[in-house]
């Protein structure tokens, strides 16, 4: 009996290309952890377009991942349209909407957060002058002495000005000792302000 050639096994389909979902227009999928997804990818490569529309989402975003999500991709995206795009949810009711957006922008480079937050050094709303100060308190930025004295020795808010002496004590500003003087003179019948620059007259001196 001759040998019987055998028949060559049929080569596998190739295997379909799976499309990669566009990350853009799941930000507004119905499904929360898609949304996440989403948020996620945007935060690791971000796209054109990607800050608009981070932000946009978060405007209307009930789920707190995918809050933390945006807020996380938008500090790690860290362009000057990010930071901007942060800066209008400082204003909003949410309390923890707003501490979180902050928390994002002082997790950016200096010199990308602080262009957000100098206007707001001039805002009408002491609350927002008060955010903007614990904003550049935080920041490892050159100017941020300058800042925070020129808002102790001008700022009509006696709040505004204590937020501006305790972020100075906390970053460690010795050279802002004339300024707190000049406060204290501002002030002078202020009992928390007197304290407030004690205080931090005594840690300058104590460095």
């Amino acid at each position: 009996m001759g040998l019987v050639k055998k028949k060559a096994a049929p080569e596998p389909a190739p295997a379909a290309t799976v499309a990669r979902p566009d990350p853009l227009t799941s930000l507004e999928d119905a499904d929360a952890a898609v949304r996440r997804d989403a948020a996620h990818a945007l935060g690791h490569a971000a796209l054109p377009g990607a800050e608009a529309a981070l932000a946009r989402r978060l405007q209307a975003e009930g789920d707190a991942g995918v809050r933390e999500a945006i807020l996380t991709a938008l500090a790690r995206i860290a362009t000057p349209e990010a930071a901007a795009a942060l800066v209008p949810f400082l204003d909003r009711e949410d309390a923890a909407l707003r501490n979180a957006a902050l928390e994002s922008l002082q997790q950016m480079p200096a010199e990308v957060a602080a262009p957000a937050l100098l206007p707001l050094l001039d805002h009408a709303d002491a609350d927002l002058r008060i955010f903007a100060v614990q904003g550049l308190g935080s920041l490892a930025h050159s100017g941020r002495a300058d800042w925070l004295t020129r808002v102790m020795e001008r700022d009509a808010d006696v709040n505004v000005c204590l937020a501006a002496v305790e972020a100075l004590a906390e970053a460690g500003s010795p050279e802002a000792l004339s300024s707190l003087e000049t406060l204290a003179r501002r002030f002078p019948d202020d009992a928390f302000v007197a304290f407030a620059v004690d205080a931090a007259r005594s840690s300058f001196q104590g460095r």
